[in-house]
């Protein structure tokens, strides 16, 4: 009994000094899509703060494949020291435990949550030439003609998928899914009016808008934008409560220490604040969070439900 009290002694020891001596080497964070999209954006405008506030090189590293899941398992996989994090959205987080059978890895088992680092609302968005000039035009349509309304997204049991489905189930409609490969196509489908419309990220969308090829015609915030009066909510529109968003997250492998935990927390949220990074992240339509570990645990275990429910009544399976 004193030899394993001993040990256990020890190993806190052992992971108080470790905790106090980090970081000692190079950081990576590990962003589970290609270079140049919405997940890849917030880990590179703050790579360079952490590096800075760190004393280290903080690097991206990109892993895609699979929808976001070779890049979660290979964070999954890694050592619990503090030298790899993973950022990634509710998507990969939250959701596809409901639409994969059989995942490489369990998001509530492998990791914890660190921070929400931004949320975006999701706007919904038809061809400029269409005759929808509103969600409600588009909610009329789908109730008389059941099934002739057809919706773009990034893809089967993507965020922009299940968002849709769950705007769809709580107006009483059903569309018809058409998936694309990523967001920037799905845009351009709505925008060129191959499909009838999309709910899609608003930094995937906005341009298609702002260049005159496409309609804005509701945002799921709470709010109207700032920077966009005019764009309606999707509750001011036909879909009363309907306030959704896809958010941009950062987890740890299981097992890291909860001083490393808080660290990585408090400098994401003071990366945050900087006039460039903040700006560059509102300019695409983000909304800088920077919230507290505790809070990002909450708010995934408050949306998990949520999502499930809607994923199982859409049925939306994985390819």
């Amino acid at each position: 009994m004193k030899r394993w009290l001993l040990f256990l002694a020890l190993q806190c020891l052992t992971g108080a000094v470790a905790a106090q001596d980090w970081p000692s080497k190079p950081i990576r964070l590990i962003v589970p899509f290609a270079p140049g999209g919405a997940t890849d954006i917030p880990a590179r405008l703050l790579a360079p703060k952490l590096q800075e506030a760190l004393g280290q090189p903080v690097v991206v590293e990109n892993r895609p494949g699979a929808s976001g899941i070779v890049g979660i398992q290979a964070a999954a996989q890694s050592a619990p020291d503090g030298y790899t994090w993973l950022v990634a959205t509710n998507g990969e987080l939250v959701m596809n435990p409901s639409i994969y059978p059989k995942l490489p890895y369990d998001p509530f088992k492998d990791f914890v949550a660190v921070s929400i680092i931004i949320e975006s609302p999701m706007m919904l968005v038809t061809s400029a030439a269409s005759s929808f000039n509103t969600l409600r035009d588009v909610l009329a349509a789908a109730k008389s003609k059941p099934g002739s309304i057809t919706y773009a997204t990034a893809g089967t049991g993507s965020t922009s998928h299940v968002l849709t489905e769950m705007m769809a189930q709580q107006a009483g409609v059903q569309l018809v899914h058409v998936p694309y490969k990523g967001g920037a196509p799905a845009s351009a489908a709505a925008a060129n009016g191959e499909v009838n419309v999309g709910l899609l990220n608003l930094g995937s969308a906005v341009n298609f808008v702002k260049s005159g090829k496409a309609k804005a015609l509701a945002v799921t915030s709470a709010k109207r934008n700032p920077n966009f009066p005019d764009w309606p909510t999707a509750s001011e529109a036909g879909v009363p409560n309907f306030v959704e968003s896809i958010w941009i997250g950062m987890a740890a492998p299981a097992g890291v220490q909860r001083p490393m935990v808080e660290r990585m927390s408090a400098e994401i949220a003071k990366a945050l604040k900087h006039a460039d990074v903040r700006e560059r992240l509102v300019q695409l339509g983000n909304e800088p969070l920077g919230t507290t570990p505790e809070e990002a645990t909450a708010r995934i275990k408050r949306e998990f439900p949520r999502y499930a429910a809607a994923i199982k009544a859409a049925n939306i399976k994985a390819d």
